[in-house]
């Protein structure tokens, strides 16, 4: 019996999409593009005396005196303070740094904490739009994060329609996410709409590659069909791009799985959550997480700002600033946006930033093309093939193709010198559907006397009636 899961109706969910896909990053709401409101007393507020107020700490004079005057013109019925340096005293500086590098660090509660500080220590000063902006749409990633976590579909759904941003393109892993969590209680449907949302909506071709390919698990062949027809017909130059997906994907489905022979009790924990009915063959495999990226230290310079800056070494630092706050995305624009500004070594580093964001995505295809066109250092290479030589071993482990997956994990485990636990276990299994018996039992009971768990036990019991 399917699990019903809640859902915004699909006209709503495109709709949020459409218009966060084509609305400006410049944009500003109505009652911000009238103009600046004026203070109580008819005069300019304290988000417009910000630049009289840069002047006068810059010591520019000249630049301090036009503006003065502009505002004059401007508001005829205000009279400027006869010490102008009474000025600065009344709007906030280094507090404003500290509360945009704490919704950076996402310490949300201490950054609301510093605004009322700083109110209270000028009265006059109100947080710039952009300010409570960047804090409201944190606030509402980390609830969304939190109702992710727990697997509410319906609460997710009502957090991410409710505030502005989260559903936006640049933030694809949110609706990303929201799908996976549909397909995994069974909302095929629902998760192909959202799917299906964000190919009509969105633009980074490379975004809709790995949308078609998470549709994959949800899809009938008739539907994955429909997809790529989605992004074909909006983007025919990459008919051969994604008609090669779709043509991969299909193979997938109707390839021989090998000899499944697994216990009913393990195969079912081995097996992805596919969906039998849809799916013209199931593929025996674990449902795996990707490996993990090498973390690279949040710049202290790193700041939202940062991420519509024009200077490639601010892209840099937001690009692992994202990176490091799992939000592949926004890591893939920022370095790609600084690639296309540097050469050399800098640009080496951005094209491996590019590199661990596909991985991220768990995207090893992409990863590998930037890495065979790029003379990476000895270290960035290791640190870059050894996830891609993983990520496709899972991948042809859960597509039953268990030859492919041994080939891949000897060659990750010839790079990395060593394999992990669980990427031992699987690859015993591959070698038990792959008719390899006796390596499967070598792999299992070296894994037994090191460390016995129930998770070997049921391993080693497989070969009891042999």
């Amino acid at each position: 019996m399917r699990t019903a899961v809640n859902t915004i109706k699909p006209a709503v969910l495109l709709l949020v999409l459409l218009c966060v896909a084509h609305t400006p990053a410049s944009a500003q709401p109505l009652s911000e593009a009238a103009g600046p409101a004026q203070s109580a007393s008819g005069g300019p507020d304290s988000n417009e005396l910000q630049a009289l107020v840069f002047y006068l700490q810059q010591r520019n004079q000249v630049s301090a005196e036009a503006e003065l005057r502009r505002l004059k013109s401007k508001y005829p019925s205000w009279v400027p303070p006869t010490d102008l340096n009474d000025v600065t005293v009344t709007q906030p500086s280094s507090e404003i740094d500290a509360i945009y590098k704490a919704i950076a660090d996402n310490e949300l509660p201490l950054a609301r904490s510093l605004i009322v500080q700083a109110q209270s220590a000028y009265p006059n000063w109100t947080p710039p739009h952009d300010m409570t902006r960047l804090l409201t749409l944190a606030e509402g990633q980390q609830k969304l994060d939190q109702a992710l976590d727990a697997g509410n579909a319906n609460q997710a759904l009502q957090i991410a329609t409710s505030i502005d941003g989260l559903l936006q393109c640049d933030r694809i892993n949110n609706a990303w996410r929201i799908a996976e969590i549909q397909g995994a209680q069974n909302a095929d449907s629902a998760a192909l709409t959202t799917y299906r949302a964000i190919l009509n909506s969105c633009n980074v071709t490379t975004e809709l590659f790995a949308t078609i390919e998470k549709a994959d698990a949800v899809t009938s062949n008739e539907e994955l069909s429909g997809l790529v027809a989605i992004v074909i017909d909006r983007f025919p130059d990459e008919t051969e791009t994604f008609a090669n997906l779709e043509k991969r994907l299909l193979a997938g489905r109707g390839a021989p799985v090998g000899n499944l022979a697994l216990r009913s009790d393990h195969a079912e924990k081995l097996r992805p959550k596919t969906r039998p009915t849809k799916r013209a063959t199931v593929a025996a495999g674990a449902s795996v997480p990707a490996a993990s990226s090498p973390a690279r230290p949040t710049s202290s310079g790193c700041s939202p700002s940062d991420a519509s800056a024009r200077s490639p070494q601010r892209l840099m630092a937001y690009g692992w600033c994202a990176h490091n706050l799992d939000r592949p995305m926004e890591a893939l624009n920022a370095f790609r946006s600084a690639e296309a500004k540097l050469s050399g070594a800098p640009k080496r580093e951005a094209r491996f930033g590019m590199s661990l964001a596909f991985l991220k995505l768990n995207m090893p295809d992409e990863a590998a093309r930037i890495a065979a066109n790029t003379r990476f250092t000895r270290q960035q290479r290791v640190n870059v093939e050894k996830q891609i030589l993983d990520q496709r071993g899972n991948r042809a482990y859960k597509q039953g193709d268990f030859s492919k997956a041994i080939a891949y994990w000897d060659a990750f485990e010839q790079i990395n010198g060593h394999m992990t636990r669980e990427q031992l276990v699987l690859r015993g299994y591959a070698y038990y559907n792959n008719g390899n018996k006796p390596k499967a039992r070598q792999i299992f009971q070296k894994l037994h006397d090191q460390l016995a768990t129930s998770e070997t036990r049921r391993a080693l019991g497989l070969f009891h009636d042999d």
